[in-house]
């Protein structure tokens, strides 16, 4: 098997450099890439299935990555608040504080509470919420 584990550096569509380590898991079953923060791992997440006999998914798993770097949900206002870009957001859930998740959405963790926030000028919506496999948001 080829290697097992590397680290790729990504720009996102602000500029800003992201760092994934792609790893192999599962007896090769799976190819995992997760976002490094600060040297850990603490980031976006992709999983992508390995088919029997056939070389792990290297390039489709870098072009997945590309995709979603290249579109950003939130940016900071001149007053340093957050705003939406548009009407969706997308993220992923991470551990938190042992008892609710933090998000992560583009290169932001956010706090249920910065959620609210962004979502306070929509009261009066309709929303909708779904749960998705690691990038597949």
């Amino acid at each position: 098997m080829p290697d097992e584990e590397m680290v790729d550096d990504y720009l996102d569509c602000a500029g800003k450099p992201r760092r994934f380590r792609l790893t192999l898991y599962a007896e090769g079953r799976f190819l995992d890439a997760i976002e490094l923060r600060d040297g850990e791992p603490r980031g976006l997440r992709f999983v992508l299935p390995v088919k029997f006999g056939e070389m792990p998914p290297w390039g489709e798993m870098r072009m997945r990555i590309r995709e979603r770097l290249a579109t950003r949900h939130v940016v900071h206002d001149e007053g340093g608040r957050l705003q939406l870009l548009t009407q969706v957001v997308r993220g992923q859930l991470q551990d938190g504080d042992g008892i609710t998740p933090s998000l992560v959405v583009d290169d932001l963790v956010l706090s249920w509470d910065e959620l609210g926030a962004l979502l306070q000028p929509y009261s009066g919506f309709g929303f909708r919420l779904e749960i998705h496999d690691p990038g597949e948001e």
